[in-house]
């Protein structure tokens, strides 16, 4: 198509329609290197060309009746050298640089990166020169001309792949002028100098630098082809894309592979074009801040003397960059981890699918849809390695498949106790002394592998002060928990445990135990963005345990508030989890059938109300609630002093309630799964051996998890 011929700009489009990328990757698109390298294909299948785009073409003109360009070169294109001349090009350098930019996707010999640009060509090459030995030349007048035409078409890039002086004060005021409106592309030259060349020097001194990138050239190995001149003190403005055998053609349509910064810089020119038809509403500088941010770091980290600001990465440029939040608020999201959750929870699919996608705003005022449930990490389904792991000096735990096989060689339980008794009417009662015996609130940090206590009795009363990583109170009804397979009174333990300061005051009454304790201390879990480090818990707790002919009853009623968690789940900000109170209650039978022979059955409910802020993505729902279980039977081993255990065991998990979306919509919280654990144990003299087997781990729909673990262990 000739220049007559050409059609204005394209009017502005409708958010366009996302192309599946397996129609983009045609024969045509792995052909063409400049994209295949670039991250072209990703905008392309978001719906994103060029489209509506003018783009400046500063140099020696185009092929006006390629069907590659059919349709799309400005109709403002022109000959600006004063020679009355067609843009028809006659040197192959302006057509082999506007088809690396925007040749059309139509199964041809290459596609552009903006494949639907429009081109605003301008011819600036001096009349006869490109048809001598040295090829084209330029002027500084027809270059300012060429670029100061190409602004006044509307064009939101301008292409200048070639170099020169410094240029006059025309050029200087082109560049002053073009910059208001567009991003100028220049590329650094050919000289393997540590300098740009003269021609973008001058550009930055003169123009607004926050709306020029100077491009240089890496080849496929995306190491600085030897030719190419260094970012050096233009570090910050300075990108690379490949530049070495880059495919294209020649305004006879001839296929050549093309070396120099002149066929990196029209890669990166389309990259910009690809952008502002995304973006309409960001000026210059925030194109070209998000290009060079998003480009891949290479050579020193950080902007350096060589590459720059990296590689040319288009598919990151798309992606959210600089602070996420979500949509209307400043509420800060992140897009890959946006919390944790309990093993109470399971795998969370249920209320991570129901979260479905939600709208963020990136830094730079673009909307996004998260699919935040997949950033919710769950709970390790494996939790030998952390009832093994807990204050041993030496662990050993090898995994095949779904088998464990774990030693743990000495389990360390140094403690400090202080015991006194005091009978009524003693004199010269000496004073507690609780600061002076170690049980103020540094305790645990002081002493981080044990427990200071202290114990006061009177008669059938007793009183116990504990601080430390292992401070903990025997309630009446207490039963011992296995490896893996927990007692259902204790299910509301929390392993993640890291120092609790506690208080329990107990008297025995008619063979039994009625006893209330208190404690707060400081949970260990998986750090979330924009919360505290340490999340905090403080727990109430009243227990009572009585025989009834040969059974043992027991019966526990606890109060637990937290904040920064809940059931060990920890939410960003963005979620709005705060904390949470809930109520569990548990009860207890115990009986010996015949002598030696024990048997325990134990369990828990608990009811669970979560503390949410207003800004977050969730709000109030149904209550959630959860149960704990378990059965132990022992019996004695070869020996009479030797213990032989089953347990069978369902850990605590939730199995109804939820929170709501703000629009109302439930969001269910109860995993699909139900673990179920079941494990023999062995103990003789202090040496235990254990086999367990674990359906749905963790509350999760993963395979099968078997085991075996031999501890030994010795108290100092």
């Amino acid at each position: 198509m000739s220049a007559s011929a050409t059609i204005p700009p394209a009017a502005p489009q409708p958010q366009p329609v996302p192309v599946p990328i397996a129609s983009l990757d045609t024969a045509e698109y792995r052909r063409t290197n400049s994209a295949t390298t670039s991250g072209a294909i990703e905008a392309w299948a978001a719906g994103y060309s060029g489209q509506s785009i003018v783009v400046g073409l500063v140099d020696s003109g185009i092929a006006a009746d390629s069907p590659e360009f059919a349709g799309r070169i400005h109709g403002s294109s022109r000959d600006v050298a004063g020679s009355g001349r067609s843009i028809q090009d006659e040197g192959g350098h302006g057509t082999s640089v506007a088809a690396v930019l925007g040749a059309a996707r139509n199964g041809g010999q290459i596609v552009g990166l903006a494949p639907q640009a429009t081109l605003a060509v301008m011819r600036a090459d001096r009349a006869g020169s490109c048809a001598t030995a040295d090829g084209c030349r330029y002027s500084d007048s027809t270059l300012a001309a060429g670029i100061e035409a190409a602004a006044a078409t509307g064009a939101r890039v301008i292409n200048i792949s070639l170099g020169g002086s410094p240029g006059n004060a025309a050029l200087r005021s082109a560049f002053a002028n073009a910059t208001r409106s567009a991003v100028l592309v220049i590329s650094g030259g050919n000289d393997s100098a540590a300098q740009i060349d003269a021609l973008p020097t001058s550009a930055l001194a003169s123009g607004n630098k926050a709306a020029i990138i100077i491009v240089g050239a890496v080849d496929e190995n995306r190491q600085l082809a030897s030719f190419s001149n260094r970012a050096g003190s233009a570090q910050d403005n300075f990108i690379t894309a490949l530049g070495v055998r880059v495919r294209s053609f020649d305004q006879n349509g001839t296929a050549f592979l093309y070396s120099g910064s002149s066929y990196a810089t029209p890669q990166v020119s389309g990259a910009i074009a690809l952008l502002a038809q995304a973006y309409p509403n960001l000026t210059s500088a925030q194109l070209v801040d998000l290009l060079l941010r998003s480009a891949d770091d290479a050579g020193a980290p950080g902007p350096d003397p060589v590459y720059g600001r990296g590689i040319l990465n288009i598919a990151r440029a798309f992606a959210p960059s600089g602070g996420t939040s979500l949509a209307g608020s400043a509420v800060p999201v992140s897009l890959s981890a946006n919390g944790s959750l309990g093993s109470a929870f399971g795998d969370g699919a249920s209320f991570g699918a129901a979260l479905g996608s939600v709208p963020i705003i990136d830094g730079y005022g673009r909307t996004y849809g998260l699919k935040i449930g997949s950033t919710l990490r769950t709970a390790g389904p494996a939790r030998l390695g952390a009832a093994l792991g807990s204050a041993s000096l030496e662990r050993a735990d090898t995994r095949w498949g779904g088998f464990s096989l774990a030693l743990r060689a000495m389990k360390v339980s140094q403690q400090t106790h202080h015991a006194d008794s005091f009978r009524r009417g003693d004199s010269g009662d000496a004073p507690l002394g609780f600061a002076q015996r170690g049980l103020d609130a540094h305790a645990a940090s002081r002493n981080p592998l044990r427990e200071s206590r202290f114990g006061y009795q009177s008669g059938a009363v007793r009183v116990e002060v504990a601080s430390g990583h292992f401070a903990s109170a025997a309630l009446p009804a207490s039963g011992p928990s296995g490896l893996v397979a927990p007692d259902g009174l204790e299910a509301d333990s929390d392993p993640a445990r890291d120092s609790r300061a506690l208080v329990l005051l107990e008297t025995r009454l008619a063979g039994g135990r009625i006893a209330l304790s208190g404690s707060h201390g400081e949970l260990r879990l998986t750090e979330v963005a924009g919360l505290a480090r340490r999340a905090r818990q403080s727990r109430v707790s009243a227990g009572l345990s009585a025989p009834v002919g040969p059974l043992l009853l027991g019966a526990r009623a606890t109060h637990v508030a937290d904040e920064g968690s809940l059931l060990g789940t920890r939410l960003s900000p963005a979620l709005g989890l705060m904390g949470g109170k809930s109520l569990l209650l548990g009860g207890s039978l115990d009986s010996t059938p015949v002598p030696h022979i024990a048997l325990r059955v134990a369990a828990s409910m608990g009811y669970h109300q979560p503390r949410l802020a207003n800004t977050g993505l969730l709000r109030p729902g149904e209550t959630l609630r959860s149960i704990g279980w378990s059965l132990a039977a022992s019996a004695p081993g070869l020996r009479t002093t030797d213990r032989l255990t089953l347990r069978l065991a369902q850990p605590l998990a939730l199995t109804a309630g939820s929170f709501a979306a703000a629009d109302g919509k439930l969001l269910p919280a109860a995993p699909a799964q139900r673990e179920r654990a079941a494990e023999l144990s062995y103990d003789r003299d202090g040496v235990g051996f254990t086999v367990f087997h674990r359906s749905n781990p963790g509350h999760q729909a993963r395979p099968a998890d078997a085991g075996a673990a031999i501890t030994l262990s010795r108290d100092f």
